[in-house]
C-alpha cells in the first residue's frame, strides 16, 4: 500500500472478527514500532504484548472496551525508566533526580511507536484503534501486567482483522493546527468554523458536549489528572 493511501485509510476500527493475526504479519507490525524515532536514542518506551483471549477478555471489562477482547492483539505501551535506570546501574551512574522531562518525552516515542505500528498494521490490511481508557483502570493494569517501578502505563493499541469500515473522521483545518512562523490567536470565525466541522462526529451535532464531557472542569481528564498524580508518586516519577 502506498505510505499515504496507508495514512489517509486508517481508522479507528471498532468492530473486529475473532481471528488471530498472523505471527509474521504481527512481527512486522512490531518491527514497525522498533523502527520509530526515540529522543536521544534513550528508548524511554516500553509495550506489553498482550495475545491472551483470557487476559484480552479481562483488560476489556477492566476498561469497559469490547473491542479490546475481539481483537486478534492488544499493546499497552509504558512510559519506561525502569529500564533506563538499570542500564545507568549496571555502568554504575545514577539517573536524573527530576524526571518530569524524561516522562515526557517517555511518552512522545511511545506515541511515535504506536503511530508507525498502526499505520503498518493499515498497510497490512488489519484495522487498529488507540485506547485512552487504559487511564481507567490504570492501578489494576499495573497489577496485572507486573509493571515495575518507573513504569507507568500510557495507551493501548488493539489491532486485528477489521469487521467493519467506518467512515473517516473529520479534522479540524490546517490554519487551525498549523502555525506559521509563531503562534496565532483564533478568531470567533475559526472557532464557529470548528465546531461546525467537528459536530458532525457527535450524535447532537454540538462538539461541545463531547469537548465537555472529557476536559470540562468536571470532565474525565479531570479526574484522570488526580489519579495520574497519585499514581506516578506510587511508581516513583515524583
Amino acid at each position: 500500500m502506498d505510505f499515504f493511501e496507508a495514512v489517509y485509510r486508517r481508522r479507528s476500527v471498532r468492530k473486529f472478527k475473532r481471528a488471530k493475526i498472523p505471527d509474521e504479519d504481527i512481527l512486522k507490525i512490531m518491527e514497525a514500532g522498533r523502527a520509530a524515532p526515540t529522543d536521544a536514542t534513550l528508548h524511554l518506551w516500553s509495550a506489553v504484548w498482550i495475545r491472551d483471549d483470557a487476559k484480552k477478555a479481562e483488560i476489556a471489562r477492566l476498561i469497559n472496551q469490547p473491542h479490546v477482547d475481539e481483537g486478534s492483539d492488544f499493546f499497552v505501551f509504558v512510559a519506561d525508566l525502569y529500564r533506563l535506570r538499570e542500564l545507568l546501574k549496571f555502568r554504575n551512574r545514577e539517573m536524573a533526580r527530576n524526571k518530569m522531562s524524561l516522562l515526557l518525552f517517555a511518552a512522545v516515542d511511545a506515541a511515535l511507536a504506536a503511530e508507525n505500528m498502526a499505520l503498518a498494521a493499515t498497510a497490512l490490511g488489519y484495522g487498529s484503534c488507540f485506547i485512552g481508557a487504559v487511564q481507567n483502570a490504570a492501578a489494576e493494569l499495573i497489577d496485572m501486567l507486573k509493571l515495575p517501578p518507573l513504569t507507568y502505563p500510557l495507551f493501548g493499541l488493539v489491532v486485528g482483522m477489521p469487521d467493519e469500515d467506518p467512515p473517516q473522521r473529520p479534522r479540524l483545518p490546517l490554519d487551525m493546527l498549523f502555525h506559521k512562523e509563531e503562534y496565532r490567536p483564533y478568531s470567533d470565525t475559526q472557532l464557529s468554523q470548528a465546531y461546525q466541522i467537528m459536530g458532525k462526529i457527535t450524535r447532537s451535532g454540538d462538539w461541545l458536549r463531547l469537548l465537555e464531557r472529557y476536559a470540562g472542569a468536571e470532565g474525565y481528564f479531570n479526574e484522570r489528572g488526580h489519579v495520574l498524580v497519585e499514581l506516578l508518586s506510587k511508581m516513583g516519577f515524583m
